[in-house]
Parts: C-alpha cells; sequence; structure tokens
C-alpha cells in the first residue's frame, strides 16, 4: 500500500516543528500546550483503502486538543474518531460530563460534537471513520459520542488489540487487502460498540428513517442560500408533514435553528477563506440570509463565542505569518486534509 504520512519533530529545526505541527491539525483542533516545554511530537496515517485513516499519534507533556463550535463549521469533516489510548492519560470534557480514557482501550468521539481533549505523554491510535460506514451498521437513531469501555472490560480490550494490530501489520498490505481490513475493522467496531450505543430513536418510527431525514438534510445544502427556505419548502421539497418535519429535526433543535446554523458555519468558511478576503462582513452576512448585520453578529458571536470581525482577524494573522515554515506546514496539512476528505462509507 501507498507510504504512511509522517511527521517528526527531530527530523526538523526546532523552531519550524511546532509551527507545521500546530497548523497540520488546525482544521481539525484548536491546540494548547505549554510554551516553555521543548515541543516532541510524531505522527503516522495510514490510508485503508480510502475507507477509514489510522493514525499514530504522540507527543510530549500537556496538550489540549479543542474541538470547538467554529472548528466544526470550518473542518467540513463529518467523522466519528476511535482512541486507543497506549500511555499517559487522556480525558474529554464534553457536555455529558468528564471521562477518562482507560488504557489499553478505546473511545468514540463525534466530530460534530463540541469537546476538549487533556492529553498527558499519551500515545495514542485514532481510527478516523466517516459517519455513515458506522451508522448504516447500527439501530436508527444510534449515538455513538463518548462511548467508551471499562479498563477491565475484554469487550474494550478485544477492540484495542486489533486496533494496535492492525498499525502493526498494515505496512505490508496491499491496498486491496487494507480495504478487506477497513470492512472487518468496521464489522468488529458495530458489534462491540451496540450496546454503548445511545439510541434516540425507535426502528419502528418512520418519520425518523435514516434515508428520509438525510434528504431533508440534503435539501437544506443544496438551498441553504435560498431566502424562502423553511419549513414550508421543505415539507413541499419532501412531501412531508410538519409534524414529520419537525420530528426529523428535532435532534437539531428545529427546523429554523437547524438552517440558522447552517448559514452561520457558511459565513464562517467564508470569513476565513482569502477567496472572500475583499467581502465586508455586511456583505456575508446579507449572502448568507440575515437581513442586518447587527442580528447576524449577535447570532455569530452566540455560535462561535467570537465576533465575525475577530474570526477573521484571527485568520489574517495566521497568513501572515508567511516564510517556508507555513508553507511546509500547509503541504503536509494539504496532504492530511486531501486523506480525511478522501474516506467514504
Amino acid at each position: 500500500m501507498p507510504k504512511p504520512l509522517k511527521f517528526d519533530s527531530a527530523q526538523m529545526r526546532a523552531g519550524d516543528a511546532e509551527e507545521i505541527w500546530r497548523e497540520s491539525l488546525r482544521a481539525m483542533y484548536e491546540i494548547k500546550r505549554p510554551r516553555d516545554v521543548e515541543f516532541r511530537a510524531k505522527i503516522q496515517t495510514w490510508d485503508l483503502g480510502g475507507a477509514m485513516l489510522l493514525t499514530q499519534h504522540a507527543a510530549r507533556d500537556d496538550v489540549q486538543f479543542q474541538r470547538t463550535r467554529k472548528r466544526i463549521a470550518t473542518s467540513g469533516v463529518d467523522q466519528y474518531l476511535v482512541h486507543c489510548l497506549l500511555g499517559g492519560s487522556l480525558t474529554s470534557e464534553f457536555a455529558d460530563g468528564q471521562q477518562a480514557v482507560p488504557l489499553n482501550s478505546v473511545a468514540v468521539r463525534d466530530m460534530s460534537v463540541e469537546n476538549i481533549g487533556f492529553a498527558r505523554n499519551a500515545p495514542m491510535l485514532t481510527l478516523s471513520i466517516p459517519r455513515l460506514a458506522l451508522d448504516k451498521r447500527l439501530p436508527e437513531g444510534s449515538r455513538l459520542h463518548g462511548a467508551c469501555f471499562a479498563e477491565n472490560d475484554p469487550i474494550g480490550a478485544l477492540v484495542a488489540s486489533h486496533v494496535r494490530t492492525l498499525a502493526a501489520v498494515l505496512t505490508e498490505m496491499s491496498i486491496e487487502q487494507s480495504k478487506v481490513a477497513a470492512e472487518a475493522t468496521l464489522d468488529l467496531l458495530a458489534a462491540c460498540l451496540l450496546p454503548k450505543a445511545r439510541l434516540d430513536a425507535t426502528r419502528d418510527d418512520p418519520r425518523l428513517a435514516p434515508m428520509l431525514r438525510a434528504q431533508a438534510l440534503a435539501h437544506v445544502e443544496r438551498h441553504l442560500l435560498d431566502p424562502d427556505l423553511g419549513a414550508d419548502a421543505l415539507c413541499k421539497a419532501l412531501k412531508v408533514s410538519r409534524t414529520t418535519l419537525y420530528e426529523l429535526f428535532n435532534e437539531s433543535g428545529g427546523v429554523a435553528r437547524h438552517v440558522r446554523g447552517k448559514r452561520l458555519d457558511e459565513a464562517m468558511r467564508r470569513l476565513v477563506s482569502p477567496r472572500h478576503a475583499r467581502e465586508r462582513v455586511s456583505e456575508i452576512a446579507y449572502a448568507t440570509g440575515f437581513s442586518s448585520e447587527k442580528t447576524f453578529s449577535r447570532a455569530f458571536k452566540e455560535r462561535f463565542g467570537c465576533t465575525p470581525s475577530e474570526a477573521r482577524e484571527e485568520q489574517s494573522a495566521v497568513a501572515a505569518s508567511g516564510g517556508k515554515t507555513v508553507e511546509e506546514a500547509q503541504g503536509l496539512a494539504s496532504e492530511y486534509d486531501a486523506a480525511v476528505r478522501r474516506l467514504h462509507a
């Protein structure tokens, strides 16, 4: 199979390595670590035939990985991460509370959910899996974020052992063999995670059928900037009643809230994109369906924790840092980003 993508800070100039590492992970996380501690990190990523990625990552001392609403909006990544902790400690905080990941076990993170991970000398293996690849193997309405096995759980040990074995043998596999391994891994994960999944819907409820919800979400994406997009337009397009429509969007807080959130995400993407650098904030607000800049700014800050101007200034500061380091970082980040976006279910 193709050679894995590699990063090793020991092979780079000390001043460049951390910036390259941060830039490579910037699309996924906001990262914090002590600046007074020598930086050491390694990354190695294998592509299993486009079906999933397996990444081995290790960083020295304390690192905070934060999946913010801004990162969720701008990354365009809709995946699950399955972490297998090999050493040190890894703790996550999200809406449901705090969770410590046991050694030599696995924990699942949904990349559409805000969370903060605190790692300390924590080498780990991580599977990046397209959402649909796992969802279609589980009951309708399954929720996997936060699924985790206890330290002494033999099923957790089984899954962790499988992930470690994958890392040991992948380099010797052909592309076709890696695809077989990916399918086997997905089947194993689905079977082992089934008892851990939370069910928010019942299989016999046709209003929550995944196909219908997928059609509704796809319609929103296609017509996001249509000023007439709303409950009436969706009911007409999907040929469903308002009751059915509201059930479909119940977990998103309703149709209007979902549409507004997606429009804010699009606004964030435009604000940080060089292609839209000449557009004023007010122009982006109107283009994404907001009737006034004041309403847009208030909603934007509520969703992302910063004003539209602050979001743009932050991106401008990153771009202005320039130099060889940024170019190298963007090259590595682009390779990783391309691998992530090639994933398919």
